[in-house]
């Protein structure tokens, strides 16, 4: 008999909130080193950083999910992704713990939440009383940003 397996998380936080992606997407986790601007590039990309000799492209997690900009100080952290044989780079205000959730654990989100933003999320879950918004990392990468 197969059962399925435990999902792994990543989890951070962003204004405020606790969010989490798939951890098996996560290449990496880096501290906030030079950016360097892109100009006349959309908000939501915060620039380029140069990881160990490869250009990534930094996103904005937090316009991206049209919440204010992620903070940049001290506690800030990069999730390095791949996305179509690209690193990505996704700035967070700071990261916290890899969680386990059990199969089936999840929860839809709420209804609350507007269409054009309930794609980028793929449920809710708890763990230690917390409640965890997490992403689809897919959904997100795929936005459409302004030109």
């Amino acid at each position: 008999m197969k059962t399925e397996a435990t999902s792994l998380l990543a989890t951070f936080s962003l204004g405020g909130a606790l969010f989490a992606l798939d951890a098996a997407a996560v290449q990496e986790v880096v501290r906030l080193a030079t950016v360097t601007p892109v100009r006349h590039g959309p908000a939501e990309v915060a620039g380029v950083i140069n990881l160990r000799g490869r250009i990534v492209t930094l996103l904005d997690t937090g316009l991206l999910l049209g919440l204010p900009a992620a903070t940049r100080d001290g506690e800030s952290r990069v999730f390095i992704v791949e996305d179509r044989g690209e690193y990505l780079g996704l700035l967070v205000d700071r990261v916290g713990e890899v969680i386990e959730i059990e199969p089936g654990s999840g929860e839809a989100l709420p209804l609350n939440i507007p269409p054009a933003l309930g794609r980028f999320f793929g449920g809710i879950c708890r763990s230690g009383g917390r409640v965890i918004a997490r992403l689809n990392t897919t959904e997100l990468l795929t936005k459409e940003l302004p030109t």
